[in-house]
């Protein structure tokens, strides 16, 4: 017979997997509804480029509001609750899309659609990562992280093929079913109650210490209280009078981000800013050396390279710890970046996309792990919120900043600078590595 002791350390959970399908169908919907809205946008109402782009990317607004404030949400109250209203928002929200909304309150349904997004991912990649054993954390993590990667890749081809074959009609209905399978996965899924504090914790003793005696103790119960507050503070008991409730913590940064996570947070989000290049200018790229045609697969053989690499990517951080991943992971990105940079033919183009996703992937599913594994149970939903914080801001920022350094700098020269972005992230861990 498996030892109780053994299963704790099963990874291969219904959660896990459940949990990870919830994670892939939200991608999906994001990502189907991210690469057309801006063409969306300027074909419904003949919006120009830079109004249309805002579309698109005050979703992000909205998801990094829900990272900032869904983090101490799911640390006080029921998990699957909040996952269930989110997707449930989440199909509606999608569905809406449908109506002859004008711009503005588009705008404003792209916003609400990134709050229940943001609220959804930070929710189910508290309940799947705190699931994993401490001693599978990167492997686990890595499992997990290939919904994301499968997302990634299969959201955008979904949204631009349904798009330019059938429509846009057909692409909200499309999301919004992917959507509902997110929504059928969640109800299946048992989501444990989120771990207590130590004040939570010491509530339940003395409320179970007072029930035992049942209902005929109640009475009683004014006087166990009165002998509590005398316990805890000895000058009440002497004068009388009842002790003076606690003062009122003041805001702290503490109760929405996670310190001890930041520092490779911002390492990660320092990646995904230079990753915001291939979402953004890719496609002008190409098009300026007629490499369209390993640009249109670019994607796929970027996401092929993370699905093959993950699994043996996350087993040997556990075995060897972060450094020995992420330091060729950053390497690998930035050799990407320079193969990219000077592609001529469509093969350099596709060898670019295989380096490219095994760095960024490598970084990012190494860098939850490293996130996760720095706190307790009690703060792992502020480590993901932080954590995925960092990558939206990276990914936000960027095509802005981006955009106005194209025109002086040119598409080569621009990968040439991610490369540099990539060096940089390098050395940032190895100052964070190197002070633990």
């Amino acid at each position: 017979m498996i030892s109780q002791a053994s299963q704790p350390e099963k990874l291969w959970t219904p959660g896990f997997i459940l949990g990870t399908v919830v994670n892939f169908t939200l991608l999906v919907n994001y990502y189907m509804l991210m690469v057309v809205m801006t063409s969306y946008a300027m074909a419904a109402y003949n919006a120009p480029a830079s109004l249309a782009a805002f579309c698109a990317s005050i979703f992000i607004v909205g998801t990094l509001i829900a990272r900032f404030v869904s983090g101490p949400l799911i640390s006080r109250f029921n998990r699957k609750v909040i996952l269930g209203a989110g997707v449930v928002c989440e199909i509606a929200f999608t569905c809406l899309y449908l109506a002859d909304f004008p711009l503005v309150l588009l705008m404003g349904l792209r916003f609400l659609h990134g709050l229940a997004y943001g609220c959804c991912s930070t929710t189910i990649s508290t309940v799947v990562t705190g699931g994993v054993p401490a001693s599978r954390k990167g492997e686990g993590v890595g499992y997990f992280m290939l919904s994301v990667t499968l997302g990634a890749a299969l959201g955008p081809f979904v949204g631009i093929f349904v798009s330019n074959t059938f429509g846009y009609h057909l692409l909200f209905i499309t999301a919004a079913s992917v959507s509902v399978l997110s929504l059928l996965c969640t109800l299946a899924l048992k989501v444990p109650p989120a771990p207590l504090t130590s004040k939570k914790a010491a509530a339940p003793s003395a409320d179970a210490a007072t029930s035992a005696a049942g209902d005929a103790s109640a009475p009683e119960r004014p006087a166990a209280a009165s002998n509590a507050s005398a316990s805890e503070n000895p000058a009440a008991a002497r004068t009388g009078q009842p002790a003076p409730s606690a003062p009122r913590k003041a805001f702290s940064f503490s109760n929405f981000i996670e310190r001890n996570t930041l520092p490779v947070s911002i390492v990660c989000g320092v990646v995904f800013f230079g990753y915001s290049s291939l979402l953004t200018f890719l496609t002008p790229f190409a098009t300026e050396r007629d490499l369209m045609g390993a640009a249109s697969i670019f994607f796929i053989v970027y996401a092929a390279s993370m699905f093959v690499t993950r699994p043996f990517t996350g087993r040997a951080f556990d075995r060897r710890g972060a450094a020995f991943v992420m330091v060729p992971a950053f390497l690998v990105f930035a050799v990407g970046m320079v193969v990219l940079a000077f592609s001529t033919a469509d093969w350099m183009v596709l060898v670019a996309a295989l380096l490219l996703g095994y760095g960024v992937g490598t970084v990012q599913s190494s860098g939850l792990a490293v996130a996760v594994r720095r706190v307790d149970d009690t703060r792992l939903s502020l480590a993901n919120s932080t954590f995925y914080m960092c990558l939206d801001v990276g990914v936000g920022i960027g095509p802005l900043l981006l955009g106005l350094l194209v025109p002086y700098v040119g598409y080569a020269n621009l990968y040439l600078c991610m490369a540099g972005v990539g060096i940089a992230a390098l050395a940032l861990f190895l100052v964070i590595n190197r002070k633990k």
